[in-house]
């Protein structure tokens, strides 16, 4: 129970109208207890337990009485001349076991045990229990044993202190703030006002976090927790740093976009930034995990965070997964980022362009148009193919002239003064993929 002081209600009200009564044989079935009950006198029987005729001779032996914060559950063992059990409650007025209120029954049952969900929250209560048989014999009282449904959360702890940083990690201390408190509680965030994240528990006054990013500083909290699981408000803030040294590996790569389209390979990847990395090897194998271990999987070493190359045509090429291994300034390896399967989508055309300027010249006729935009997992623009006609309606088809740039820009010269040209131009990406021909445009070179 919280070491708080505890407010007794005005009045405690009927036992016959708010008790509830363990019926069935889990103990955890209740019904409302009979106002009118007879008890033992009334059924004509005495209820002296060293009377020569009473099998109920002995209380029942093991009663256990445990707090919790929605009920108070009790629990003894058995007797076997039993066939019912009286449950009682009396409000507790002082420490000494006399201290009590008048004693009322809370219900009566085969089962020996009796989940008092009645209780008023964070008031102290004092039990006992006799047992009955069908020939309305009654045995002694247990003695009484006191319980309180404890909603009242311990006192947070005191004087957080961080009292280490190293490569193992961050080493707090602190005091209990004079509470009951039974463990505790301890959580991190990556900046003062981020949410917590709960890293472990102890019951002793102090923890070390050995699983934060090593270079990277957290704010720390404790909060104590007793013992029917009430947790307190926080304790001070401290920050603490796990340290890096020449020895501290990086973290795992987290390999996220991972793309085959066609025959062109995308990998990209993030990497904590709190441990200097220079370079990542990139790993590959038909099996997952990949296995970095064998020379025979390392496929290529990069300074980026992404790799692209351009693998195989053949269906077999789809079949790989990828992992990424971060590699530190003074050579220490990072764990393998997980191993990813590439999705595989087909190739597809380049957007169109459109020119914007047409400039006729002495024999000549300057064109120049918008770069093609592409996107993530697009296969870059490799250029541009010029298309023209001496008649209208130029196509692919009855161009009489092409010509490939990698500009955005091209003079068309050695043309006849006086003549109408026609020209379209159409996006040309790695993949050799061609898009529609941009709008059609027309002028005419002097002589």
């Amino acid at each position: 129970m919280s070491q708080r002081r505890h407010l007794r209600p005005a009045a405690v009200a009927s036992a016959a109208a708010v008790v509830v009564l363990a019926l069935g044989l889990t103990g955890t079935a209740h019904a409302a207890a009979s106002a009118t009950a007879p008890s033992s006198a009334d059924r004509g029987v005495g209820d002296d337990p060293d009377q020569p005729d009473n099998p109920l001779y002995d209380a029942p032996e093991g009663f256990r009485v445990e707090s919790g914060r929605e009920s108070i559950s009790l629990s003894w063992s058995p007797l076997s001349a039993a066939t019912a059990y009286e449950v009682y409650r009396a409000e507790a007025e002082g420490t000494d076991p006399d201290e009590v209120g008048p004693y009322e029954l809370l219900g009566t049952g085969p089962a020996s045990s009796y989940v008092d969900s009645g209780a008023d929250p964070d008031v102290a209560y004092a039990y006992k229990v006799r047992a009955l048989d069908d020939a309305g014999h009654v045995s002694p009282y247990t003695e009484s044993v006191r319980g309180t449904r404890d909603t009242v959360a311990p006192f947070a702890p005191r004087d957080l202190t961080r009292v280490r940083e190293d490569e193992r990690g961050v080493t707090l201390t602190w005091r209990t703030g004079d509470s009951d408190s039974v463990k505790y509680v301890v959580y991190r965030a990556e900046s003062p006002n981020a949410h917590r994240v709960k890293v472990g528990s102890t019951t002793s006054l102090t923890f070390r976090d050995t699983k934060g990013d090593p270079g990277r500083m957290y704010f720390y909290e404790v909060r104590g927790v007793d013992a029917v699981g009430n947790e307190s408000g926080s304790s001070e803030i401290v920050n603490g740093t796990k340290t890096v040294t020449d020895a501290t590996a990086p973290m795992a790569p987290a390999l996220g976009n991972a793309q085959l389209v066609g025959k062109r390979l995308t990998l990209s990847w993030s990497q904590s930034p709190y441990v200097p990395v220079s370079s990542y090897t990139v790993y590959r194998s038909k099996t997952s995990p990949v296995d970095i271990t064998d020379p025979a999987n390392r496929v290529a070493d990069v300074t980026r965070t992404e790799y692209t190359a351009t693998v195989g045509e053949d269906e077999g090429e789809r079949g790989y997964y990828y992992a990424v291994v971060a590699t530190s300034q003074h050579s220490v390896a990072s764990p393998a980022s997980a191993s990813v399967r590439p999705t595989y989508s087909e190739p597809k055309p380049p957007g169109a362009t459109q020119i914007y300027d047409v400039t006729p010249g002495a024999g000549s006729v300057r064109l120049s148009w918008y770069i093609a935009p592409y996107g993530n997992g697009d296969s870059p623009v490799a250029g541009y193919r010029v298309y023209r006609s001496t008649k209208p309606g130029v196509t692919k088809e009855n161009a009489e002239f092409t010509h490939f740039t990698t500009d955005s820009e091209y003079v068309d010269r050695g043309l006849t003064g006086g003549t109408k040209y026609y020209y379209a131009v159409a996006t040309v990406n790695e993949d050799d993929l061609e898009s529609a021909l941009s709008p059609e445009v027309s002028a005419t070179p002097t002589a």
